[in-house]
């Protein structure tokens, strides 16, 4: 078993446990060592869209921006959703003995089965019993025997058998550290890609709300995998600001990974839950209904369904999250070629060019017959799919509204890696939250063909040519396709 999916492992132990126990669903995570933090996480367009009793609620019912309060907290303050499928850090226990001490407590826990306690362990979250809900203090922490001094009772007793979480969130705090040190500048501290450098930069840092990222070697329906994420992390983005962090230590990136996921999450939580009122309650529906119906009926409607259907929406979000970003970390997820590729020689690569230029892919339609990324699918005017309005300048857009000019295959830089099976996984599942669609019905030896040709291209000695030049420079040699884990 590899050591990430020990780590998928004990993360669905550690929820599954709480669940068991019947904790309610989150976690107060109090976030430290980083002294430029924003203090709230941006709200995006669309929810500033509804009308403000959609936003903010009504009366003692939750709008869009609290219930993101009450689910994921803001800067300084996480909550963890332990419906969600993220690495929030800890592990859970159970109290076997408490004795009070003066204005502390000598207790000792009982890891929960398939779990460790973590060496090192400065708070615990309380789960159940008289003091759920408190977060106390350790002065002293054995991880050996489960023994430890609490501090900050200030009257809280504990019983044995209430359910704790040790240093719960521990994992995800330390992502949302290096996060601000690193990140954010370009990614914005909600994730928005919206940092104070963003407008400086070509192409712009990746808005992690929509849950949509390109590079992955998952399925064209799957989410992005952790080692997806950890991959662009460790080896950056080619022909992008997206640097490498291959010096940062694993568990730093693993817990960056964990605080990126829970910022998608956040963002997807909130796309999900606008698309429910927008209809009937942004700022426009509810001005075109003012010409049938007072305004004091349409907010008396709003209260009902913000009472009696939102937290059953609410809830079936949730596990609409969980469901997809767990299924993006299985071997159902990856795409794994079912034939070793093929030889690279001068008959794959015109084989390859022969599928390109084809009605079927028709790849040249936006690569151009060349591959100088100049096909004329770059002179349409597209319609905005959400406003129906054609853009303002011809060319393909993304999900983010972002103008994309198709890879100059000429070039040899690959932003999703220039691996053969980086390209493979490129055609097999398309490049997700753009034009490049998916051709997860080409035959595997076709697709293939295809990356030959296209690895050969940079050294055509003209275009077409689909032969190599004379010299140093060559082609990647053929080498079988990755087992699966590699």
């Amino acid at each position: 078993m590899t050591g990430l999916k020990r780590l998928g492992l004990a993360i669905m132990l550690h929820t599954a446990w709480l669940k068991r126990a019947g904790f309610a669903g989150i976690l107060a995570i109090v976030a430290t060592g980083c002294s430029d933090d924003s203090s709230s996480f941006s709200i995006s367009d669309r929810t500033s869209s509804l009308i403000p009793e959609a936003q903010s609620g009504i009366a003692d019912t939750p709008g869009v921006v609290n219930l993101l309060e009450d689910k994921f907290g803001n800067p300084q303050q996480l909550k963890a959703w332990t419906k969600l499928p993220v690495q929030w850090g800890g592990a859970a226990a159970a109290v076997e003995v408490f004795a009070a001490d003066g204005d502390g407590a000598k207790v000792r826990f009982t890891v929960a089965e398939g779990q460790e306690f973590p060496a090192k362990a400065t708070f615990v979250n309380v789960v159940t019993g008289a003091g759920a809900g408190r977060t106390l203090g350790l002065s002293s922490w054995d991880a050996a025997t489960g023994e430890a001094v609490l501090t900050g009772l200030d009257g809280v007793v504990l019983a044995a058998g209430d359910t704790c979480s040790i240093d719960g969130g521990a994992v995800i705090q330390s992502g949302r550290v290096l996060y601000m040190r690193h990140c954010s500048h370009c990614h914005g501290t909600a994730g928005d890609g919206n940092g104070p450098t963003a407008q400086y930069l070509y192409p712009r840092p990746r808005d992690y709300r929509h849950g949509v990222f390109k590079f992955t070697s998952t399925n064209d329906m799957s989410k992005v995998s952790r080692e997806d994420l950890l991959r662009v992390l460790r080896y950056g983005i080619p022909g992008t600001y997206m640097p490498s962090f291959l010096l940062m230590k694993d568990e730093e990136l693993t817990s960056i990974v964990e605080y990126v996921r829970f910022l998608s999450m956040r963002g997807e939580f909130e796309r999900k839950l606008v698309n429910e009122l927008a209809s009937d309650y942004s700022a426009d529906a509810v001005e075109s209904r003012l010409k049938d119906e007072q305004r004091a009926d349409i907010v008396a409607e709003l209260g009902k369904f913000l009472s009696e259907d939102l937290p059953g929406v609410v809830d079936g979000i949730g596990g609409e999250l969980e469901e997809s970003w767990v299924a993006a970390d299985t071997e159902e997820a990856r795409i794994i070629p079912s034939v070793p590729r093929v030889p690279d020689n001068e008959e794959s690569r015109r084989r390859g060019r022969e599928l390109y230029l084809s009605k079927t892919l028709n790849c040249a339609d936006c690569h151009g017959i060349d591959g100088a990324g100049n096909g004329p699918q770059t002179m349409v005017y597209e319609k905005n799919p959400v406003t129906n309005v054609p853009y303002d300048e011809p060319g393909l857009h993304d999900v983010w509204d972002n103008l994309n000019q198709p890879r100059n295959l000429h070039t040899g830089i690959f932003r999703g890696g220039r691996r053969p099976i980086d390209l493979f996984c490129r055609i097999h599942a398309g490049i997700k939250g753009s034009r490049m669609p998916s051709f997860k019905n080409t035959p595997h030896e076709d697709i293939w063909h295809i990356v030959n040709y296209v690895l050969s291209i940079p050294f055509e000695s003209e275009p077409g040519a689909t032969g190599l030049a004379a010299g140093p420079a060559a082609a990647p040699a053929a080498e079988a396709a990755p087992a699966a884990g590699e």
